[in-house]
């Protein structure tokens, strides 16, 4: 189980610097004041430099274009502990687009890596047969994003945990002939991991490209010696966003939190899943942890293979478009396939966004796995407006926890959603990472977005939108999972201690930076 023991300790280490700076700072203030005629001097210096900053920081966050909701809890921690709230604001609340390593990198920007795939309105009457509000939904998303649409020339499956994934993982790494690109938030040093690696360092060695992305904080605990092997076997390895210091470090904060493996360009897993034993849950002696993964067979691997060489891009400012990386797969199929990504990098919450739209589009149904839940107002509310327009709606959330501060903000929001009519579920068998949303049992979504603002706009993520196919194996899994799951009741909800009530209220305050 990830507890992001690494992230956690540099919060605290954080928090701990910055308030024994605050003492460190009165302290040496009064000995000052107390045995030098200059004290005085250097203490109007020092308040004044102190009071500029806080000043410049307090304005900055107030004149943003961010919401109010989202400026709150700034405010609040720069109000009641001034030292402290500018030390995290530094660290966590500076905007990636004014970074420098973001401001060098301009093929990032509008979609410009995208460089073999339809262009915005070049998909002539492809659509014509959708639903209006699927053919708008896909349209925008074509042009938020410019991920095109792929129609009937792309073949999904859709993986039930890692006792599915990793076996066709392997079986797929086997097969390669050209190359592989394989890319993780959380890389371990477990039997499953090994497993996996062994092979791509097979394969490496055979000659086929491997190249490899895992993110610095998420596969923090993965030994430095299983990486070296990894580099010294052939494999281009990629640390995204090391962290050399954790103060006024931009790079703690905006991770990348995406899960693309492509073979050949003609096949692509993406989905929740990480390398890990807990996802084939392999682990004795832990609870069952269930999560999603789709493996794609055609042309819309095209946009994962893009995706790959933008995060690629970014971290080495090497931009690779050889067309050897972008074959010609057409698989038939009878459904469209799309990718979404967004992240920091963009002025939008390019899934969030989407996910709004999906859901106010909504006739009858609209289920959901989740297993972080931060709703901000705009979700939230689309959710409330739904269920009181009679639209059932379905949110699974995990039984267990993996963080439980973060269950507590997840439960925060348990009460608003039972109040407007939502049906929220305890996943009983253990922890619920999928990250699912299905509308009216035709439109689906799976992916690495969790209903949270960091997946809206801190973490980089990903999600592919389907159509028609691998939507009612997903409806049929969703069944499944909510029959083993325990229906939370709003009369016993509203009866809950009251110790944790004002945990989760107090911890909502935080959602927007959480």
């Amino acid at each position: 189980m990830e507890k992001n023991l690494r992230k956690n300790l540099l919060v605290v280490l954080i928090i701990t610097i910055a308030i024994s700076f605050r003492f460190v700072l009165e302290f040496v203030f009064n000995i000052l004041w107390d045995f030098y005629d200059i004290s005085s001097i250097i203490g109007f210096v020092i308040r004044t430099l102190f009071v500029l900053i806080f000043v410049i920081i307090w304005l900055g966050i107030t004149l943003r274009s961010d919401s109010p909701h989202n400026k709150l809890p700034w405010l609040l921690v720069l109000t009641f502990e001034p030292v402290l709230g500018i030390t995290l604001f530094l660290t966590f609340g500076r905007s990636f687009q004014n970074s420098f390593r973001y401001r060098k990198r301009p093929l990032m920007k509008n979609g410009q890596y995208i460089t073999k795939e339809a262009s915005v309105g070049a998909l002539g009457d492809a659509l014509e047969s959708y639903e209006p509000w699927i053919k708008n939904l896909t349209k925008n998303i074509h042009h938020a994003t410019h991920h095109q649409p792929f129609i009937g020339d792309t073949q999904v499956e859709v993986l039930k945990n890692g006792e599915k994934f990793y076996p066709e993982l392997k079986k797929s790494i086997k097969k390669a002939e050209s190359f592989i690109l394989f890319e993780f938030f959380i890389l371990r040093h477990d039997k499953s991991s090994l497993e996996i690696v062994d092979l791509l360092i097979e394969k490496a060695n055979q000659g086929i490209k491997v190249k490899m992305i895992i993110d610095a904080l998420g596969s923090a605990r993965t030994k430095r010696k299983f990486l070296k092997r990894i580099k010294d076997n052939n494999i281009d390895l990629i640390i995204n966003d090391k962290i050399y210091f954790p103060l006024f470090n931009t790079r703690i904060n905006y991770r990348n939190h995406r899960k693309i493996v492509v073979i050949d360009g003609k096949v692509g897993f993406t989905g929740g899943m990480n390398i890990a034993n807990e996802y084939d849950n392999s682990i004795e002696h832990s609870y069952y942890f269930r999560d999603t993964q789709l493996k794609l067979s055609g042309n819309a691997v095209k946009s994962l293979t893009a995706l790959f060489f933008k995060d690629y891009y970014y971290n080495t400012n090497q931009f690779i478009n050889d067309d050897m990386y972008y074959p010609e797969v057409d698989m038939p199929s009878k459904g469209l396939t799309q990718i979404i990504q967004s992240g920091p990098d963009s002025a939008y919450a390019h899934i969030r966004n989407f996910y709004l739209k999906m859901i106010y589009n909504a006739e009858k149904s609209i289920k959901i796995m989740t297993p972080y839940m931060a709703l901000d107002h705009e979700t939230l509310t689309a959710l409330q407006t739904a269920a009181q327009s009679g639209i059932q709606i379905d949110i699974i959330i995990p039984g267990i926890p993996d963080k439980y501060i973060v269950y507590k903000v997840t439960k925060s929001f348990v009460g608003s959603l039972l109040d407007a009519g939502v049906n929220v579920y305890h996943y009983d068998p253990g922890f619920c990472h999928a990250k699912v949303l299905i509308v009216d049992e035709k439109v689906a979504s799976v992916g690495s977005y969790n209903l949270d603002n960091r997946s809206a706009v801190i973490d980089f993520e990903v999600t592919t939108l389907l159509v028609d196919h691998g939507v009612s194996e997903l409806n049929m899994q969703f069944e499944t999972d909510k029959n083993a799951s325990s229906k939370i009741e709003k009369a016993l909800w509203d009866n809950r201690p009251y110790f944790s009530r004002f945990l989760e209220g107090i911890m909502s305050i935080f959602t927007p930076i959480i």
